[in-house]
């Protein structure tokens, strides 16, 4: 059986000058965004291969330094596109080398089908590195603290992940990877959206596993976020299956208390439900009489309890009574509902034999996911099985960062299967714009992977 040849990539972007650490291909997989180490951003357009427009990581270098794509000569010279512009800034005081993460918020609407006029939830790393603080823009106010693990050491936070519940799109979950191969799910708890607090509320622990040994380098779920999926500086790539919602309630319904809550339930526990302890004349013996919401009158008379006093040899009286008789069962009030988990195995797991595998991403019909390996390959497995199913090799020096372009469903003419005004409009065009249209879509259509390595250069590869 013959083998096939090495697969080589498509294309080679060349637009920076220092190692890679983000690529993302948007827009339909018209467009291919890049940032480098020195906080340079460049946005290259996919059917032509050229930059569109290059951003500094200072606002005031912003700019656009090419013409439009087609232009030349002295009229393409000043033919510059808008100049881009910073909206929000949100500084992170953090040491760890963690990326944030970003999800639209729809708790506050009832029309979760469209992303227009919501807005949106980030989560970066807390001044504390074992904490994750949850911004929501464009306010840029903090409405959640996702707290550190209680009842381990998980180390500092590596990666985070904000997604939609699968049960419901109003109720958002945090995922975290940490820096000693624990993985967790925390679910928001959005009080203070609907009271109107100013403080943040606390997330709630819903799911704890430590399937590495090694810090967790990257995470991603699956497109219904059923799942997801991590990967560490040693060579396991786990799945992990989302909980679901804590003590089946509903979505809308699920309330967690705050700390100020918990402190309230302990502080206004009334007297009549705590326990008094009656003592005798013997220090060694005691009863606890515990009463309740109703009086409960004791079998014998009332009499004074003498004070416990250091002379006092062994109990006389009523005393000698009471430290014979059987003790009342005592009785607690219940507890807050809080929300509790251990440590749980993951759904499965992968010994792949290369460590170091980061930017784990999940294709957007959930089949394959994409990992960068430190040692410059790009690695494709099934998402069901976790098996290897194909390795690209061009980079020379480590891949920090890959990312899959979306799977769309097109016809055979390039025209996009849900047939809207746009996509009928695009059939009456003719001649150049023609041609240059069917380009677009059968750039679209294919399935795209894009790595960024340390050496500088992007790699833009097809697959299946």
């Amino acid at each position: 059986m013959a083998t096939l040849p090495p697969a080589q990539p498509s294309y080679i972007f060349r637009g920076h000058t220092s190692q890679i650490h983000s690529v993302r291909i948007i827009r339909q997989n018209s467009r291919l965004l890049t940032g480098d180490a020195d906080g340079w951003v460049v946005c290259w357009k996919l059917e032509s291969k050229r930059p569109l427009a290059f951003g500094a990581m200072d606002e005031a270098t912003y700019s656009t330094l090419l013409p439009a794509d087609g232009a030349d000569g002295a009229d393409g010279a000043s033919a510059h596109r808008p100049k881009p512009w910073l909206l929000h800034s949100l500084p992170v005081n953090t040491l760890n080398f963690c990326p944030f993460s970003m999800c639209y918020d729809m708790s506050a609407s009832n029309d979760i089908h469209t992303t227009i006029g919501h807005s949106i939830l980030v989560a970066v790393p807390s001044t504390d590195d074992k904490k994750i603080d949850v911004y929501q823009f464009p306010d840029q106010k903090l409405v959640s603290i996702i707290p550190r693990v209680q009842s381990t050491d998980t180390g500092m936070v590596m990666a985070v992940k904000l997604a939609h519940h699968p049960q419901s799109s109003k109720s958002v979950i945090v995922i975290a990877g940490y820096e000693g191969g624990f993985t967790a799910v925390h679910l928001l708890n959005r009080t203070s959206h609907t009271t109107g607090k100013a403080i943040p509320d606390f997330a709630s622990l819903i799911y704890l596993s430590q399937p590495h040994t090694q810090p967790i380098l990257s995470l991603d779920t699956s497109p219904d976020a059923n799942m997801y999926y991590t990967s560490s500086a040693d060579a396991i790539i786990a799945a992990h299956c989302v909980p679901a919602l804590p003590l089946d309630i509903s979505p809308n319904e699920a309330v967690f208390p705050t700390r100020e809550e918990e402190q309230d339930v302990n502080d206004s526990t009334p007297s009549s439900a705590k326990s008094h302890p009656v003592v005798g004349a013997s220090h060694s013996s005691s009863i606890t009489v515990t009463s309740t919401s109703q009086d409960v009158t004791p079998t014998f008379s009332k009499q004074p309890v003498p004070l416990p006093s250091s002379s006092t040899a062994r109990p006389a009286g009523i005393s000698s009574l009471l430290s014979s008789a059987p003790a009342h069962p005592r009785v607690k009030p219940l507890p807050p509902p809080v929300f509790t988990t251990s440590i749980q195995p993951p759904c499965k797991t992968s010994q792949t034999k290369h460590a170091g595998q980061q930017s784990l991403c999940v294709r957007s019909d959930g089949r394959l996911l994409v990992t960068g390996g430190w040692d410059s390959r790009v690695r494709i497995y099934s998402a069901k099985t976790l098996k290897q199913v194909a390795v690209l090799k061009w980079h020379k020096e480590g891949v920090y960062a890959v990312h899959f372009g979306d799977v769309l469903n097109y016809r055979g003419d390039g025209i996009e299967e849900r047939g809207d005004a746009v996509s009928r409009e695009k059939c009456a065009l003719s001649g150049m714009s023609k041609l240059q249209q069917q380009r677009e879509e059968q750039i679209k259509a294919k399935h795209w992977v894009a790595a960024g390595s340390k050496d500088g250069k992007v790699s833009l590869w097809e697959v299946f």
